[in-house]
């Protein structure tokens, strides 16, 4: 069996040498290589592949953040651990953007391989390379011409707690960077249930913005070509209509994660139709493939290497499978299904997704939703026309 092979890159020789003899016990399944330069880490890359590659962020010449940069232009098939004590915002733009994981430093060597061990394992069935390599180069998610607004709004001086809040459970981006973030040890403890809005209270405004800023700048600047920009529209304004509806059809246990998964529902289809004429992709948009991979296979693999909670990204998985939740409750999973099945039979449906009344009579007829004094379809209609009013351009 061929053996996962990481490197590991610090400039301090006490730091490659705690983490060689606190990894001596994963020789026999990893082959380690360790060094002290960024220049050093891309030449032993460009000459032999490697699975994760985990850098310190604080080092003389090349950077933590322009190593790791490089490493997902060049390999991105390559997973990134970002190791540093230096959470400051500033330092926040820098590993926003440069890493799928976070750790402090120093950090234990259990954590330290849990995260690589979970980051050996690749989510699609069929398609594992290439999944990962699609997802491994994505820095950002693409934010909607219109809603360009609202993110220059929050990084005004005067943004305060609420327009935070309001932007960041609106925009695609913002919500899966947060919570990549924030289910990371990088930023402290926090609750595993975390809502969006309990997350960006936490954070502050200061860091929000931090965040925010980083994808902002990463967004193109070029104009999509007008379909693949009203795919991206539909598949937005489905993702906030399937959220809006969730917070009432998700259980108060399940609500944060389902409403995260619903809004992440399509984030394969937002970056690999983002990609293209950029990277000379090839987008097959009947069968909803990048380069031979299914839109979905891209997004899981994606939300997996960003470290989102399993709820939510076994709910993005399968949103598009039937589910036969238990008397006990929907789960996260049934919850998304649902919301995203009621609001197919309103303007927000998504064109790629078709309707399942038989099913979706099932799921209304579940003891969760039967207990509650809810027209479900008129709450449809209602989360669809919300969302509509946030997709719309110079909404206020």
């Amino acid at each position: 069996m061929t053996k996962a092979r990481a490197l590991f890159v610090d400039d301090e020789p006490r730091i490659l040498d705690g983490l060689r003899r606190s990894l001596r016990g994963k020789r026999g399944e990893w082959e380690m290589t360790f060094v002290s330069e960024g220049a050093e880490a891309l030449e032993l890359l460009a000459q032999s592949p490697y699975d994760v590659v985990v850098s310190d962020m604080r080092m003389p010449g090349m950077d933590g953040a322009e190593l790791l940069t490089n490493v997902s232009q060049r390999h991105p098939e390559v997973a990134r651990v970002v190791l540093s004590g230096h959470i400051e915002p500033e330092a926040a733009i820098q590993v926003a953007v440069a890493g799928h994981r976070f750790l402090t430093k120093p950090s234990d060597a259990e954590s330290l391989i849990a995260v690589i061990e979970q980051l050996l394992i690749k989510t699609s069935s069929a398609h594992q390379s290439e999944a990962r390599r699609i997802a491994g180069g994505v820095r950002a998610i693409p934010t909607l011409p219109e809603h360009t607004d609202g993110i220059v709004g929050l990084l005004a001086p005067d943004a305060n707690l609420s327009y935070a809040v309001q932007t960041a459970m609106h925009d695609v981006g913002l919500t899966a960077k947060l919570l990549q973030l924030s289910n990371s040890r990088f930023f402290g403890s926090r609750p595993r249930n975390s809502s969006v809005e309990s997350i960006v209270n936490a954070m502050g405004v200061p860091m929000v913005q931090a965040v925010a800023g980083a994808g902002h700048v990463l967004r193109p600047t070029a104009a999509w070509d007008p379909g693949i920009e009203q795919h991206l529209r539909a598949a937005w304004r489905h993702a906030v209509a399937t959220a809006c509806l969730v917070d009432f059809v998700a259980s108060p246990a399940n609500r944060p994660h389902a409403q995260a998964a619903a809004l992440l529902q399509d984030v394969g289809r937002l970056v690999c139709l983002a990609a293209v004429g950029d990277t000379g992709a090839a987008v097959d948009l009947g069968a909803e493939t990048r380069d031979g991979v299914p839109f979905r296979d891209v997004g899981v693999e994606l939300l997996h290497l960003w470290g989102l909670p399993p709820p939510i990204v076994t709910a993005v998985a399968q949103r598009d499978v039937a589910q036969s939740p238990g008397l006990s409750g929907l789960g996260v999973a049934a919850a998304v299904r649902t919301a995203h099945l009621l609001i197919q039979e309103t303007e927000s449906a998504s064109p790629a997704a078709g309707t399942h009344a038989e099913e979706l009579a099932h799921l209304l007829s579940h003891p969760q939703l039967k207990a509650q004094d809810v027209d479900w379809r008129r709450a449809a209609d209602e989360a669809s026309r919300q969302a509509g009013l946030w997709n719309s351009p110079g909404r206020q």
